[in-house]
């Protein structure tokens, strides 16, 4: 996992980096220009338009100095203002304009007044004044220039973060003088601002590049915040022993006590195979068992009469799952109250129907067994846990919750996140708009409890199982369009996700 790091973290992070990899300031600087040079190339041309670069005093300012530099030494036409703080640059920021050469780049140096050049809608704006270590809001002369860029019609550019956002929380930040990029280019580190809904007017789309900085000088540096790859979650994934296939099998369950969801049930149980799961087991109403057996010939269907029954029989389960098509009245209250009264020793899966019961009833919450887990949407969450203002107000909620709980929520979105009992948070960036599509979710419940089924713990199967399907949604798209991406087309690509992690 890629840790997420804090503007002051950042920091530690470099000089870490010096003292354990030997990585100078002034290299990182240099690959850090050539890194950004290389991902800009990959989103626009560049011949034939005026760059402008502003940059700033600090440690991003010399990223942007640098990058001036190197395109300017490539024939682009760059015009480069440096804005002193105070008089003054960081010494990162100064040892870099010591060695500028001024052959080819045109500079400013700027430390009072400033004549904003005539910038067209064809030119491209690169953003450096301040970095992710910003704490206040912008004021003085520098509200002007970022209204100013702001209101040019040309495209921006930023370097790290937007200059005027924070790092992490903006609740206290004058969001109207940030700069509106429309595409941010971070080092090393994503920031947490990037993955909360009412920042991306001004990130747009962001990439992250790693500038090489070792694990291992990493290691001591604490972070509550991780960015889901790959290559971390294919070490995740089970090994299955030769001999496996003549080991006892687990089961899941699936509720679905209302008439009218045999589709529902029939894509989170064919969802759960696909993740893996060797035995899955369906209540329905008796009117749908039938069809449903024949559609699925793999899945165990039960029609009893009487589900109360079942509650001394949960412990046989690895998870028992409560959502779609479990029901929101009164006896369905009762029923999963007595569920949980029950079962203590196996966490649930709880979403839709089941995020409504507990709604309807705070109290729940601390009854659930220990390690379940919620799947909430934004309304959902709010349903639970109040309003709130954010997104970044939302994570703090679902953290409170996963904490006093015991359990574990995902928090569905663009970028879902992960909320664990410790505090930690996972976010995933895997996916895309035709995630919208009716079933989807149905999808993600099936394929995280056919993971707990195979013995997965709940945080790994959290994780793994939006990654997997969000994967399943990129495959997709890649061969197709998210436009007319299904929900079953998601269950028929979980395959060729595995076989993506596996291949890392």
């Amino acid at each position: 996992m890629q840790k997420i790091y804090s503007g002051k973290q950042l920091d530690l992070l470099y000089a870490q980096a010096v003292q354990v990899d030997k990585l100078s300031a002034r290299d990182h600087i240099e690959r850090a220009a050539v890194a950004f040079e290389r991902e800009l190339l990959r989103h626009y041309a560049l011949g034939g338009r005026s760059i402008y670069i502003f940059a700033g005093a600090g440690r991003c300012g010399a990223y942007a100095l640098s990058i001036a530099q190197l395109l300017a030494r490539k024939g682009y036409a760059v015009f480069a203002y440096l804005f002193y703080r105070g008089g003054k640059l960081t010494p990162e920021c100064e040892a870099v304009r010591e060695q500028l050469s001024t052959d080819s780049l045109r500079l400013e140096d700027i430390f009072t007044d400033f004549a904003p050049p005539r910038i067209t809608k064809g030119d491209l704006i690169i953003d450096g004044l301040f970095g992710a270590d910003l704490q206040t809001p912008l004021s003085a002369g520098y509200l002007s220039l970022v209204d100013f860029l702001n209101a040019t019609e040309a495209s921006i550019v930023s370097i790290e973060i937007p200059s005027g956002l924070f790092a992490e929380d903006n609740s206290g930040n004058t969001l109207e003088h940030v700069i509106r990029a429309e595409r941010t280019i971070a080092f090393d580190s994503p920031k947490l601002a990037f993955f909360f809904r009412e920042n991306d007017p001004y990130v747009g789309a962001w990439s992250c590049l790693p500038l090489g900085i070792s694990p291992q000088a990493q290691h001591d540096i604490d972070t509550a915040y991780y960015y889901v790859q790959d290559a971390a979650l294919s070490l995740s994934l089970q090994k299955r022993p030769r001999f496996s296939i003549e080991l006892p099998r687990e089961k899941i369950l699936f509720l679905t006590r209302k008439r009218g969801h045999t589709g529902k049930t029939l894509l989170t149980a064919r969802a759960a195979f696909r993740a893996g799961c060797s035995e899955v087991h369906a209540f329905v109403p008796a009117e749908e068992a039938l069809s449903l057996s024949v559609a699925l010939p793999e899945l165990t269907v039960s029609a009893p009469d009487d589900l109360y029954p079942l509650v001394d029989s949960l412990n046989t389960y690895k998870t028992v799952v409560v959502g779609d098509g479990f029901g929101t009245d009164d006896e369905a209250f009762q029923l999963f109250e007595q569920l949980m009264a029950s079962c203590q020793s196996r966490p649930f899966l709880i979403e839709s129907d089941g995020l409504a019961l507990l709604s309807r009833d705070l109290k729940l919450l601390k009854k659930l067994p220990s390690n379940s887990i919620l799947i909430a949407t934004h309304k959902e969450l709010g349903d639970m846990a109040g309003y709130f203002r954010s997104d970044r107000e939302r994570l703090e909620r679902a953290l409170e919750l996963a904490s006093n709980c015991g359990v574990y929520i995902i928090l569905r979105g663009t970028y879902s996140a992960v909320c664990t009992p410790t505090g930690a948070v996972f976010f995933d960036t895997t996916g895309n708009t035709g995630l919208q599509t009716d079933g989807a979710a149905n999808v993600l419940t099936g394929v995280i409890a056919g993971l707990l089924g195979q013995g997965y713990l709940s945080i790994t199967a959290s994780v793994l199982g939006v990654h997997l399907v969000g994967l399943s949604a990129e495959l997709y798209a890649g061969r197709y369009s998210e436009r007319s991406l299904t929900a079953t087309s998601l269950v028929e690509l979980l395959g060729e996700a595995y076989h993506q992690l596996e291949a890392n």
